[in-house]
């Protein structure tokens, strides 16, 4: 990790309106290379030579060696591996809020875009999906440079809005991609728990690797309201007068017990989740993505020997 990128604020990233240009200006420095594998195949890096057995494919002899040595040898190299890499994108209206100069839904817009360049700068096969009360837009994985430009155009695109079905939407995946790939919520997962848990399990057990990024207001993990005032329910439209100092204990032991419930039921099922603010700077996340990732591409390998 480059260190000057650990000190890019949020706040300081929103005057790049160009998911694009915004993007490659915190991944830049990164990505070290394309993840290699022990695996052999037809790729460009050479591994090393064997002797030639019957049903070796003609076109990896070395000839030259051949002729010098009278002998055949076939070439092996380390084949370059990648991954099926998903990201679901929460735009449902509850992520259109923030006590800050960066929202809830800015913040989740960008560290998608950083996510899926960083995977396209691996050679990772990418796909997008952007849902709120229904699937908002879906863009199948592909392992193409261009690819990456389809990706940020349908991102720039979406806008909080309505309710949430992330059971919907986690359901639609599973049954859309194949086995063993990588599934990335972004979400501040206000929502029911038990359907939305269920669905993620279900990913686990078709192999998907599944990693939970939780965006959260620092307003919101501390309440940290002065004064009487309404609260607003942004996708139901509910209103709540309230005094903070007389509900802030009960708001926060009740938030408490709902995040812990999605950690300790995820740790259950291997499922990676971690809470991010919309004021922190996108390195941690982009770590903790790349740790993952990592995680995903060995067990994908170990799976196949």
């Amino acid at each position: 990790m480059v260190d000057r990128f650990q000190f890019i604020a949020p706040a300081a990233l929103t005057a790049i309106s160009d998911l694009r240009l915004l993007a490659r200006t915190v991944v830049a420095g990164m990505a070290g290379g394309v993840h290699r594998s022990a695996r052999t195949g037809s790729a460009a890096e050479f591994a090393q030579y064997r002797s030639y057995a019957q049903g070796d494919d003609p076109r990896l002899v070395d000839w030259r060696l051949y002729g010098r040595s009278d002998r055949l040898y076939v070439r092996q190299f380390n084949e370059e591996t990648n991954l099926r890499c998903t990201i679901l994108l929460d735009c449902s209206a509850s992520m259109d809020y923030g006590s800050g100069e960066v929202d809830k839904f800015r913040y989740a817009q960008m560290l998608v875009a950083c996510l899926a360049t960083l995977a396209t700068e691996q050679r990772d096969e990418v796909g997008f999906a952007a849902f709120g009360s229904q699937l908002e837009t879906y863009v199948p994985g592909r392992a193409r440079t261009d690819h990456l430009h389809r990706l940020l155009v349908a991102m720039a695109n979406v806008r909080p809005q309505g309710g949430t079905d992330t059971e919907g939407i986690l359901r639609f995946i599973g049954d859309a991609l194949p086995a063993r790939g990588m599934v990335v919520l972004v979400s501040d997962l206000l929502h029911p728990l038990e359907s939305v848990l269920q669905q993620l399990r279900s990913l686990r057990a078709r192999r998907h690797d599944v990693l939970v990024l939780q965006i959260s207001d620092r307003a919101e993990r501390d309440f940290s309201f002065e004064g009487a005032l309404t609260l607003r329910d942004a996708e139901e439209g509910r209103e709540l007068f309230a005094v903070p100092s007389a509900v802030r204990a009960e708001y926060l032991e009740n938030r408490s017990k709902h995040f812990a419930q999605i950690r300790r039921e995820c740790l259950a099922a291997e499922i990676d989740v971690e809470e991010f603010s919309c004021d922190e700077p996108l390195d941690r996340a982009l770590q903790r993505f790349l740790t993952r990732r990592s995680h995903a591409l060995f067990t994908s390998i170990r799976r196949s020997r």
